[in-house]
């Protein structure tokens, strides 16, 4: 009779590379060395920032030169510190892309068996860059969305238009959502889904649409549609603490529901992130 016993090296060798596994101040270091050295990083934290201001910039002057032929609603709706944010759009959308080709790149070159063989700790692999990515996309913001409104206002006054000042408590509190809010919406929930993808283009798409669909859409579904459901998503929800929303809008959500809105999207998607980083073979 032949007993047939499992390796008793196996437990031994897993416990040896979990208690050898590098520190989180290590792993933090490590995903920060290959986040700067990926030149793509640095050209889309540019262009998010450049094509932002510039397109502003652009608005402000388009509006100054035509503002006197608008009708008299028109002329009533202009505000100097909502029009400014007419440029963010290209930020956010190079934000998205940002966030999710920090996951996927690892994905397509095969460097995240490299990674997650080196540290095995997945968990803290995944903190390390949702750190990075998350605080990328807070340092661009903070960069943006202060100069959109700063830069445009010289360009209103040259034309005799109403300006406003950054320390006006309306420019206050809408660059404090847009820095905290859309910064990480933009960053955390493109950077999960990428994750759960692990496809650069599926990921992007998904993460546009998610983010981009309830403006688009909001214009043409149904009202109960609007209030039903598109109300309860990250974006409005972000842009009706800001001010963006306007507070008889269909998509409008009042501020305290908003402001815990936010963060539970927020954590729904990294855990369901991670839970599928830790229980799927890479």
């Amino acid at each position: 009779m032949i007993a047939t016993t499992a390796p008793a090296s196996t437990t031994p060798a897993r416990r040896t590379l979990a208690t050898n596994a590098p520190s989180f101040g290590t792993t933090l270091q490590s995903e920060w060395t290959k986040l700067r050295t990926i030149r793509s990083t640095w050209i889309m934290a540019g262009m998010a920032i450049g094509l932002s201001i510039a397109f502003s910039l652009l608005t402000a002057l388009v509006v100054g030169l035509t503002y006197d032929s608008w009708n008299t609603s028109g002329q009533q709706e202009f505000d100097p510190i909502l029009t400014p944010m007419s440029g963010l759009l290209f930020g956010l959308v190079l934000l998205t892309v940002l966030s999710v080709t920090a996951v996927t790149s690892e994905y397509s070159s095969r460097m995240i068996r490299t990674t997650l063989i080196g540290n095995p700790r997945r968990m803290r692999v995944f903190a390390a860059k949702a750190i990075l990515v998350g605080g990328l996309g807070l340092t661009i913001s903070a960069i943006t969305i202060p100069s959109l409104i700063l830069l445009s206002q010289p360009i209103y006054g040259h034309y005799g238009l109403e300006t406003a000042s950054i320390t006006d408590s309306a420019a206050v509190r809408l660059i404090l959502v847009n820095v905290f809010g859309q910064g990480l919406i933009y960053t955390l929930i493109p950077f999960s889904i990428a994750w759960l993808l692990r496809s650069t283009a599926s990921a992007i798409t998904v993460a546009i649409g998610f983010n981009f669909l309830p403006w688009m859409l909001a214009s043409i579904v149904p009202i109960w549609m609007q209030h039903n459901l598109l109300r309860y998503l990250p974006d409005p929800a972000a842009n009706s603490l800001s001010g963006l929303n306007d507070s008889g809008a269909a998509t409008y959500l009042s501020q305290t529901p908003a402001l815990l809105l936010i963060p539970i999207w927020l954590i729904v998607a990294l855990t369901a992130a991670a839970l599928t980083l830790n229980r799927r073979d890479v």
